[in-house]
């Protein structure tokens, strides 16, 4: 099976693309991904002219913003991961996002995403993302006309049995400290009887203690 169109080359070799609807963020990636002194950088606002260009002159890496519109990053690489866009099938592409919730990044990962960048992020922490994409080895599998990365099916359903035995313990947890609580509210109302606090009428439930019921007296009340 296919590795990704990355792997093995130099960062100097690399040809990008760069997607990203903001206007101030894509000056700043635009400046870190151009630091690296790559051979080619191409930068776009929009997913479907990058799509249309990409089909023609595949690069090698493409990072795209994820809730672009009106084309997202999960419609893009939903797109460029199908059977019938091969080789541009096999490009590597790293997922931007402000926010990355657990649903995302299971989404993003599920469909084919290499990896994700959370912005802000440094000129380093960049680099250190394309580097590990020229080690990335794995191959592409074919998945219901559609490519995902190799194992990725098998990370996911592990992490998500692992969430799911989490809440479960969690929900144990919260079982057993209120059936605690309730034990520990019972023998304080026993205590309290025991005490000689309370009568036949509890006052917080706006009776009277009859007072001459509240004597504790070795093991009769009187």
């Amino acid at each position: 099976m296919p590795t990704s169109l990355a792997y093995g080359k130099t960062l100097a070799s690399l040809d990008v693309v760069l997607v990203h609807d903001n206007r101030g963020a894509q000056a700043i990636l635009r400046s870190m991904v151009s630091s690296m002194h790559i051979a080619r950088l191409r930068a776009y606002d929009h997913a479907e002219q990058a799509l249309s260009d990409m089909m023609v002159d595949p690069p090698t890496v493409l990072i795209a913003e994820w809730d672009m519109k009106p084309m997202s990053g999960y419609r893009l690489v939903r797109t460029i991961r199908q059977k019938d866009m091969e080789p541009l099938s096999f490009m590597p592409i790293l997922a931007i996002t402000p926010m990355p919730t657990l649903s995302m990044v299971d989404r993003a990962f599920s469909i084919g995403v290499n990896n994700i960048v959370v912005m802000p992020v440094s000129p380093i922490a960049l680099r250190h993302r394309f580097e590990w994409l020229l080690r990335d080895d794995r191959e592409f599998v074919l998945q219901d006309n559609h490519y995902v990365l190799g194992g990725m099916e098998e990370v996911l359903e592990e992490r998500i049995r692992r969430a799911d035995v989490g809440n479960l313990l969690r929900k144990q947890k919260a079982m057993q400290d209120a059936i605690a609580k309730r034990a520990e509210n019972a023998q304080d109302v026993v205590d309290r009887i025991v005490n000689g606090e309370l009568g036949e009428h509890d006052p917080s439930q706006g009776g009277q203690a009859d007072q001459s019921k509240v004597t504790w007296n070795s093991w009769n009340v009187t």
